[in-house]
């Protein structure tokens, strides 16, 4: 089907049309142009495929590729009301045609215009008479090029057009017309008696199918594009056109999609021509199947009418209408397609669907879980235990993670409550799901939709969480959210300790509940903190998380003093890590995951966090799947996947602009300038860092702010501007500080030390060296130790240096090859500006630089190769010799270097390794008298005209091969 970008939810639009999926087609249709072209005869083609599969938009694409080979295309469709108005369908052919009717004998043109009904002709001309006249006005035609003839719709055309389309296809051996014919498959037709050549239109490929869906819908949740993918099951139409039919929160994920997907009417006309000649018995037995859902033979037995014996007697003619099948086996009764299911609910009143769910859940009073949805779909009215059930449900889901199905069944339950304090508190528990889901304008909703004056204090807790999380993400106001917070901790804690009633219904809060409640307020409390990284908050923090659960007071411990903690605290990390039961929530895993890429232990636990993202993306959790793909983004970036973390945060920016989370934007913006930085990227990271701090800076937002200026510090360090690193460091991190609430700053102290010893700030960069050591950071991980001693060799005196460098470069289990490389950079550097063993420098220069283009960071391998080339000093600019000249393989070498291609690209072209591209370049520079890439055109002309002799020979670059 066709391709074209859409701003959200809603029909595709107008524009370039692109078949995804369909190359093989296309190829075909492009043989059969070119073998007319070349002379040779037509071919008569039937497309067959089942209803909304594609036929339309390939016969699209074959007439627009004939049309552009210079073939005259004719076009006419069959029409289901026309079905028995004889020559309708020839009436389009021919309408097409007239322009050429003069070249006709007359009697032919007679007749063909009596097809028309332009002459006086009392009665429709005879069928043989009409197929003669029709195929000799193609042969007239034919004379001024090759033509095609496109047919969609055959099953609807009418019996005389399809018997003189059944007489021109038999005939067209000699002629260059091709006849291209789309029919739905099952339907009998005219050529069907004719031998054509057949080509089945199958459904989509799964890669197509999601390309489609991504393409015509972008923003569309991910769980809701996995349903969808599933239930059109290839259908390019249905692709299309489902999401179309979503309300908006189930297009952003905010709220779960229903059982059965709606269907509009040019869906339900797939399948609803064969559903309308079923018995009724029949349809009844399609109609409990597809509520049911699973397709479980014992449920549907035990909710139909008069049971198995019934239902046996029902189905044949469900089958012999192609619409299920029974699978034996698994005892499942399966529909041919999953749009079936629709069909049929679509087809039903009300009334009976309610029956249906009734009789369903009945069946499943075993399985509670699948009952409450049917009870749910059955009931009309306020039921308290219906309520019950319902919270519970919710309750169970948010804690595997799927927030849109907890936000419906919540909201159910509270609109399903007869006391007002019920339904205030399940409004509240909605509220949160919501802001969990990301669905932040449904929060606001279902906040100010709350009958606080009669809530407890803890459900008016839980609607504060959710306000918060709505504050923070749309405002980033983290002084009214830390404001808010204080106030709802300290009225909880009275509430819970004085035994004050709570609610209309006059119960008290259960001290587990309380504690539950306080424990989530306390941790939002502290993520406050760390947001806005004021220390002037931080004491009313402490003081209120004193008996806060244990994962909330390892937040305080890691954020208080970073400096003096770190070890204490990874080593908590560990063992809350081990302590999780296997199948512990989102929430949990989330929490110590973010402590953990903090303190550098990254790897450890990234098996959790991609559990949790992909449990959180199939529940439609935004805020846990955002935590979990900006832990991933940084995970991948210190590992060197500079393009996976890339993909990660402009995945994750997407969703945040599509839900409006503005702060989980700017810190997936973040991520963004750091992979820029490191690839030399001034005018993004100039871009984004500018839109980061113009909104962070106002708000006092202090992570935004530390994220901004290290990812414009690593881009100052690749430029070598050290003295703008030094500044942004600087305020990342004072010299010889971890400032408290800035866990970040760990991953600043080589850059700082590097941008401070070459700004000549040794000892400011000396006490920084000694502040890591003091906090052990090098025994964090073997990243940090590597990138720990390798700034005290930096810092240190000269007769320590290389042994410590040496000893950074042989920690082992770095799996960080951007930070290694730059360590390997620094010591060839190093070597060389001391005059110590050049093949050393060379070595690691080398390696350094190999890494270094393989990663893409083009500011550092720039560096590298500069300090590769000052190794050997420069030769003298006199005209080269015959021992002086390239050899060919050098020069050619030469020449792709100069055209800008990096060592990997050109070892690709000439089937050589990028390690024997660099050493050859290693022997040219010299050869050339150059230090750098960026001379070699000049010099690669200067030996032109030293070898030719002519002062007059123009470098030109080498042809790509």
């Amino acid at each position: 089907m066709s391709i074209e970008q859409s701003s959200g939810p809603g029909p595709v639009g107008g524009g370039a049309v692109k078949l995804l999926g369909r190359s093989a087609d296309l190829e075909f249709f492009g043989e059969l142009r070119r073998r007319l072209a070349d002379g040779g005869t037509g071919t008569a083609v039937l497309l067959e495929g089942p209803a909304g599969v594609g036929k339309t938009a390939l016969l699209e694409a074959a007439a627009g590729g004939a049309r552009a080979s210079g073939f005259r295309v004719l076009r006419f469709a069959g029409v289901e009301s026309e079905v028995t108005l004889a020559y309708s369908g020839l009436h389009q052919l021919l309408f097409g045609m007239r322009d050429g009717f003069d070249r006709l004998p007359p009697g032919q043109r007679a007749v063909l215009e009596g097809v028309l009904g332009s002459s006086v002709a009392q009665a429709p001309p005879e069928r043989f008479a009409a197929s003669v006249a029709v195929l000799e006005a193609l042969r007239r035609t034919a004379e001024d090029g090759p033509v095609l003839v496109v047919v969609d719709d055959v099953q609807w055309l009418d019996r005389a057009s399809g018997d003189v389309l059944e007489f021109v296809a038999r005939r067209l051996s000699g002629l260059p017309v091709d006849l291209l014919v789309a029919g739905r498959a099952g339907h009998a037709h005219a050529l069907d008696r004719h031998g054509l050549l057949r080509r089945r239109v199958e459904t989509l490929d799964e890669r197509s199918a999601a390309a489609l869906l991504r393409a015509a819908h972008p923003g569309l949740a991910p769980h809701a594009c996995e349903r969808l993918l599933r239930e059109a099951a290839g259908n390019p139409l249905a692709l299309l056109e489902l999401p179309a039919l979503l309300t908006r929160e189930q297009f952003t994920g905010a709220a779960a999609l229903p059982l059965s997907l709606p269907v509009d009417d040019r869906l339900e006309a797939l399948f609803a021509p064969r559903l309308r000649e079923l018995p009724a018995a029949t349809l009844e037995l399609l109609l409990v199947a597809a509520l049911e859902g699973t397709g479980g033979l014992r449920t549907i037995w035990a909710a139909y009418p008069g049971g198995m014996e019934a239902a046996d007697a029902a189905l044949p003619a469900a089958e012999e209408a192609g619409l299920v099948r029974v699978d034996a086996r698994a005892g499942r009764l399966v529909f041919r397609h999953p749009l079936v299911r629709s069909a049929v609910i679509r087809s039903c009143r009300p009334g009976r669907r309610r029956a249906a769910h009734r009789a369903l859940a009945e069946a499943l009073e075993r399985d509670p879980e699948r009952r409450i949805g049917h009870l749910v779909a059955a009931s009309l009215g306020p039921e308290e235990h219906l309520a019950a059930d319902l919270e519970q449900a919710g309750h169970a889901a948010l804690g595997r993670g799927s927030a849109a199905l907890a936000v419906t069944a919540l909201r159910r339950a509270a609109e399903l409550s007869p006391e007002p304090a019920e339904r205030s508190r399940r409004l509240a528990h909605a509220a949160y799901a919501a802001a969990q889901s990301g669905a932040l304008d449904v929060t606001a909703v279902l906040v100010d939709d709350g009958y606080w004056e009669r809530a407890s204090p803890q459900d008016t807790a839980r609607a504060t969480l959710a306000r918060v999380y709505t504050l923070l993400e749309t405002d980033g106001d983290a002084t009214a959210a830390h404001r808010l917070l204080t106030g709802v901790i300290d009225g909880l804690l009275a509430a819970g300790t004085d035994g004050a009633e709570t609610g209309g219904a006059g119960r008290q809060p259960s001290p587990a509940a309380v504690r539950e409640v306080v424990g989530e307020l306390q941790f939002l409390l502290t993520l406050v903190a760390f947001y806005a990284q004021r220390t002037d908050l931080w004491p009313e923090v402490l003081e209120r998380c004193q008996d806060a659960p244990d994962q909330v007071r390892l937040y305080c411990l890691a954020f208080d003093a970073p400096q003096e903690r770190a070890p204490e605290v990874r080593r908590r990390i560990r063992r809350a890590f081990a302590a999780l039961p296997p199948d512990a929530g989102p929430r949990p895993v989330t929490q110590l995951s973010m402590l953990s890429v903090y303190f550098d232990e990254a790897s450890e636990y990234r098996e959790h966090w991609m559990r949790v993202a992909r449990r959180s993306r199939e529940g439609g959790t935004f805020v846990q799947w955002s935590y979990g793909t900006i832990l991933l983004g940084h995970e991948a970036f210190f590992a060197g996947r500079f393009t996976e973390a890339e993909a990660l945060a402009r995945e994750g920016l997407a969703m945040a602009e599509e839900l409006g989370h503005r702060l989980a934007g700017f810190r997936l913006a973040s991520q963004l300038a750091l992979v820029a930085a490191v690839r030399g990227d001034a005018e993004t990271v100039g871009t984004l860092t500018r839109t980061i701090l113009a909104w962070s800076e106002p708000r006092r937002l202090g992570l935004l702010q530390v994220s901004a200026r290290q990812a414009r510090a690593l881009l100052a360090l690749g430029q070598g501007d050290y003295e703008t690193a030094y500044r942004d460091c600087a305020l990342v991190s004072p010299p010889g500080t971890l400032p408290p609430l800035n866990p970040r700053a760990i991953w600043s102290v080589y850059d700082l030390v590097e941008a401070a010893v070459y700004t000549g700030r040794t000892a400011a960069a000396r006490v920084h060296v000694a502040l890591a050591r003091s906090a052990c950071l090098g025994e964090l991980s073997p990243r940090l130790a590597l990138l720990t001693h390798a700034a005290a060799a930096l810092a240190g005196p000269v007769e320590t240096a290389e042994a410590g460098f040496r000893r950074a470069l042989a920690v082992a289990d770095v799996h960080a090859p951007f930070d290694r490389a730059r360590v390997q950079l620094a010591f060839g550097r190093w070597l060389r500006a001391h005059g110590r063993d050049p093949e050393a420098a060379r070595e690691h220069l080398t390696a350094a630089l190999h890494t270094l283009e393989e990663l893409g960071a083009a500011p550092w391998a720039a560096a590298a190769g500069t300090e590769l080339a000052a190794l050997t000093p420069p030769a003298e600019p006199e005209p080269l010799d015959e021992e002086g000249l390239l050899t060919p393989q050098e020069l050619q070498i030469a020449d792709l270097a100069a055209t800008g291609l990096s060592n990997k690209e050109i070892g690709a072209r000439l089937y050589i390794s990028p390690r024997t591209v660099s050493t050859h370049l290693y022997n040219i520079f010299p050869k050339l008298g150059i230090r750098s890439r960026a001379a070699l055109r000049d010099a690669l002309g200067a030996q032109a005209r030293a070898a030719h002799g002519d002062g007059h020979v123009e470098y030109v670059d080498a042809p790509v091969i």
